[in-house]
This record gives C-alpha cells, sequence and structure tokens, in this order.
C-alpha cells in the first residue's frame, strides 16, 4: 500500500498522484466500513461525486483535484 511519503515521490501523470491520494483518505475506509454514516457527513453532493469517483476514476486531474480539496476540507 501507498503512504504519504510515496506520494510525494510520484513521478508518473499527474492524475495517478491524484487518485492514490483520494484513496488513501481516511474517508474511502469509512465509507467502506460505515456507508451510511460516511453518506451523511458527506452531505448528498459530495457522496454522489465520491460514489462516481468509486465506479470510474479516470476523471480529468482538474476534477480529481477539486474532490481531493473538498474531500480534505470535509475531513478537517
Amino acid at each position: 500500500m501507498l503512504g504519504p511519503a510515496d506520494i510525494a515521490d510520484w513521478d508518473a501523470d499527474e492524475t495517478d498522484r491524484l487518485r492514490a491520494e483520494i484513496r488513501l483518505l481516511p474517508i474511502m475506509r469509512r465509507i467502506r466500513d460505515e456507508p451510511h454514516a460516511a453518506r451523511k457527513a458527506l452531505g448528498p453532493a459530495l457522496a454522489a461525486r465520491l460514489d462516481g469517483f468509486r465506479r470510474d476514476a479516470r476523471r480529468p486531474a482538474d476534477e480529481l483535484n477539486r474532490l481531493l480539496e473538498d474531500l480534505r476540507r470535509i475531513h478537517a
């Protein structure tokens, strides 16, 4: 499994790094373990965006970056 140091050194495509960062967020574990509570914490719009990411993570870098920022903001 990747860790924060691995992500900082990622030399591949920016979208690969963003997808990895999103997948490492605690909310991803919570949505797997406690889907109803996680969706409630995220709200309907952000939960829908995260569901879309989980179905197909191949998104443009700007969309992934916005999702990552929004998920971090919710976590903070």
